[in-house]
């Protein structure tokens, strides 16, 4: 599927909303909803190329910074490296395993930082025995109880911070997640929390690449489309992973497309 992604509006909303209303073919009030989300945001996906192209041609002739890709491009955040043990080589991010993989810092085009939203929903049923009166007026006192099923439901959320980091060579990102990683890799003393740690590994990462653009705007609380998946029996989740890997490569799609820096 084509997906046009809108990086950067030039100019005010109302001037950009009836342009995008008829390009689209939906109303002037459904524009300015597409338009005053956070950005990057996705503007168009559609299976029809020419529909994509003329949409790509019309934004960017009317100033506006946009990206456009078939969404089979984008790498899903599942099948990425990962590092769990890592070390931090002065040639590379090395992911210590069964095998080393090797990311040279070169190599290193943006480091995409997000949040992965996860909510998971749990549904237990309970019984338990109440005594009734009606049953025992017609059991003449035998019966004094009744079974009462009684259903709870939880919903708990769980935000994880990554980074993305792209590839100026376009080979696979990496994806670093915050609470996946040992953090000894790091030489140092480690910090007392988490939080800490991943922020530390950032600012390395960051020290040995850094022609590397850092873009955070994934870090706010946005929208995202979620992939749900049942997890056990009564238990359900939604995560936005997939949704944001979309949005981080067009992030990266972006960056690629200005000067490299020295």
């Amino acid at each position: 599927m084509f997906v046009i992604a809108l990086v950067e509006l030039r100019g005010s909303v109302e001037v950009e909303m009836p342009s995008l209303a008829a390009d689209l073919g939906i109303t002037a009030y459904e524009a300015g909803l597409l338009l005053r989300g956070a950005t990057p945001s996705l503007v168009l996906r559609t299976h029809e190329r020419d529909r994509a192209t003329a949409l790509l041609a019309a934004m960017r002739a009317r100033g506006h910074e946009v990206v456009a890709f078939d969404d089979v491009a984008v790498r899903s955040s599942v099948t990425m490296t990962c590092p769990r043990s890592f070390r931090l080589d002065p040639d590379a991010f090395v992911a210590v395993g069964p095998e080393e993989e090797h990311l040279p810092w070169n190599d290193v085009l943006a480091i995409v930082r997000a949040v992965h939203q996860t909510r998971t929903g749990s549904t237990t049923t309970t019984k338990e025995k109440k005594t009734s009166l009606a049953r025992a007026a017609l059991s003449g006192g035998l019966v004094m109880s009744k079974t009462v099923a009684k259903e709870t439901s939880r919903t708990t959320e769980d935000r994880e911070p990554v980074a993305y980091l792209f590839r100026a060579s376009g080979e696979p990102p990496w994806l670093l997640a915050a609470s996946r990683l040992r953090y000894d890799g790091l030489g140092m003393p480690l910090a007392p929390s988490q939080h800490e740690n991943f922020e530390l590994l950032l600012r390395a990462v960051q020290e040995h690449a850094p022609h590397a653009d850092v873009d955070a705007r994934l870090l706010a609380s946005r929208s995202a489309a979620e992939t749900a998946r049942t997890t056990r029996a009564g238990e359900h989740s939604t995560s936005s992973a997939s949704g944001v890997d979309v949005l981080a490569h067009v992030v990266a799609m972006a960056i690629s497309k200005r000067p490299r820096r020295a």
